[in-house]
Parts: C-alpha cells; structure tokens; sequence
C-alpha cells in the first residue's frame, strides 16, 4: 500500500508571518510582552452536555481548558494567548525573515503541522504558495512527521495541557470573564500589554483562587441560547465593549 507523504520546504515568502493571530505558550507569551510586543486573549467554552463531535475530540478539548463555575453549573473554558501579528508579526524582518528565530514560538517551529491532531495537514488548508509544496523534503508520511519534528509538536500539545489552567486563572484574575461558546463565535480580548505580564507573573494555580470572577457565555444563537438557558449556564445579557465577538 502506498503511503500518503506530504512534500514541503519554505520558501521565505513571509506570508504565514501575516495577518494572523500566533498562538503561544504561556512562557512564550511572558517573553512575547517582554519584548514589548501585544498579545491578544481568546476565550471559548464548551460542555459535554452540549458536546457535538467525537468523545475523542471531547477528551483532547477538556485537556486543554479548565472547569469553572457558570450559573448554577460547570463548564469548560479554553484561554488562548496568541501573539498579535494582525499586520505581520512584530518580529518578521523586512528580508521576510524571522528576527528572532532560534527564539521562535512552537507553533512557528511546527508550522505547517499542526498542534491539534484532529486537523489533518492539507495544503488547501495553508497559505503558502504552491511552490512550497514541489519540495522533495517528505514533512509527513501517514501523517506522522520525522522524530525532532513531532517531539516539537508533542511539546506544544503538553504546554497546551500544562498551561490550561493557570491562563484561565489569569483571565480570572483580569475580570476576562465573558466566553465564546466553542464552535459558535470566539471572544477577543486586547488586555493592555503590562496589565497582562503584570498578571501572569503573579497568578495564582488555578481559576478557584478566583471565587469573584462569575462566568458568563455570550451566545447570539437563538437555537443555542435555549439550548444553553437549559443547561443552567450563565448567559451574558449585552454586548461589551470589552471584547470583540467574532461569529464563526
């Protein structure tokens, strides 16, 4: 049986350093605003009530967020800190090449694999140019990649366990209180860049050291909203100015 590699090799264009928001660890994200650079938080929760997709899909979801009090019930909320280079990355040289490479984030080390192992690596699914493409370097085979390459995107799978917790407790601690429903929209915070580092420099473990912050979820679905007011979850009454809530 013939196998199913996938071919690449960057080309230098740039253009995955652009538009785009670079999730991060949350040690990567403290040296992210050291460097005097913003990042941006995105908040999204879910339940297994509510859940949709596979119980495989559940179990990986759960690992990476932290259980948190909503109403008068729990329900899982995933913070992801993610480095803004709406623009282009802050760090991007004007040779199209990196100014901080052997400092770089995970997810630029592992790109164009992927840290969910549920997204399958497609070239439809990037926007590097097809050149990049017609390399004869295998990145994966079976969807597997070499050994340095999948011990970094193991890496970036743990950190995204390990950290689940303390960045909600930081959200937490910053009043960021108001989730997406995942799937549905996404919550985007812009927290001012030494209000963040103040806060995940001093955090506490983990959200229940912050009893003050109550949840809520900003849903605009009508089928939703019922389904959720069901659920006895917390539902955010109006929109803030806050956050931005972008509609998936």
């Amino acid at each position: 049986m013939q196998s199913n590699s996938i071919r690449f090799s960057c080309v230098g264009c740039g253009v995955c350093c652009k538009g785009r928001l670079i999730p991060l660890t949350l040690d990567e994200a403290q040296q992210w605003l050291i460097r005097g650079h913003d990042v941006t938080v995105i908040l999204e929760a879910f339940d297994e009530l509510n859940w949709s997709r596979s119980s495989q899909e559940f179990e990986h979801a759960k690992g990476r967020s932290a259980s948190v009090r909503c109403g008068e019930g729990r329900i899982q909320v995933i913070a992801v800190f993610a480095g803004k280079a709406l623009e282009q990355c802050p760090n991007l040289r004007a040779d199209n090449l990196c100014g901080i490479y052997e400092e770089r984030p995970l997810v630029c080390r592992i790109y164009p694999m992927e840290i969910n192992p549920f997204i399958p690596v497609r070239q439809d699914n990037k926007v590097c140019p097809p050149e990049a493409w017609e390399s004869n370097n295998i990145l994966c085979t079976d969807g597997l990649a070499d050994p340095a390459l999948e011990a970094l995107i193991n890496q970036s799978r743990r950190a995204d366990k390990s950290d689940a917790s303390s960045k909600v407790a930081i959200c937490a601690q910053l009043g960021l209180n108001v989730t997406s429903w995942k799937d549905n929209a996404l919550a985007v915070y812009f927290p001012p860049r030494g209000t963040l580092l103040k806060a995940i420099q001093s955090v506490k473990g983990t959200p229940e050291d912050y009893p003050d912050c109550e949840w809520q979820v900003r849903v605009d679905d009508p089928s939703l909203r019922e389904r959720l007011t069901a659920s006895a979850v917390a539902l955010a009454t109006s929109e803030s100015v806050d956050y931005t809530f972008h509609v998936l």
